[in-house]
């Protein structure tokens, strides 16, 4: 309900209704509506770290002092991968709307999301990029690439409205979560060439 409605939209009645319990339940278990709101945000953001473990599970793979380049560039593939499986997977409707929200006007609630979810992600990225690259490239740099990364994925989800009609789709099924998948790879493919020929410098 605070996806669809937003916190202020969403009447502890209302909460307590669609729960089928009594409200002074939600003041018994979270303390009160804002106790509750910051549970519906830890929720979501172990659910999604859930997830993403395979993510987390790549990066720990690689031994990052001793690998070489295709090891590295498998596992951003691999990455690439399973973001888009976890970006296009409908089991995650019910969380996108409260994190939505939550990036639009951040509040408390979005510290578990970013800290759980987010950053994992973007720091796994990151430091995967920043070892691709010869010369080395500065840290700074290495967030905004990773970040224009998995935004490309990200957008799918975030202005799936916008996606499906800009690329005459009804929804994203299999075919169509391969034809993003085939693009992505290329995309990072043409990237990393990009980095081997030091063309960040």
């Amino acid at each position: 309900m605070f996806g669809r409605v937003g916190y202020d939209g969403a009447s502890t009645r209302a909460i307590a209704a669609a729960c089928g319990k009594p409200m002074s339940a939600i003041t018994y278990h979270f303390g009160g509506k804002r106790g509750l709101y910051l549970a519906a945000a830890e929720h979501i953001a172990a659910k999604m770290s859930e997830r993403i473990a395979p993510l987390r599970a790549i990066r720990e793979g690689v031994d990052l002092d001793n690998a070489d380049f295709a090891v590295i560039e498998e596992a951003l593939h691999r990455m690439i991968d399973i973001g888009i499986g976890v970006v296009t997977d409908p089991a995650i409707d019910d969380f996108v709307n409260f994190v939505l929200r939550e990036q639009a006007e951040p509040t408390d609630a979005f510290q578990p999301i970013f800290e759980g979810v987010m950053s994992p992600i973007l720091t796994q990225m990151t430091t995967l990029l920043a070892a691709a690259a010869d010369p080395p490239m500065p840290e700074g740099e290495a967030r905004i690439r990773a970040a224009m990364l998995i935004g490309q994925i990200v957008f799918f989800r975030t202005c799936r409205a916008a996606a499906l009609r800009h690329c005459g789709w009804a929804g994203i099924g299999d075919a169509e979560r391969q034809e993003i998948a085939a693009a992505a790879h290329s995309h990072l493919s043409i990237f990393l060439s990009g980095l081997r020929r030091g063309e960040h410098q």
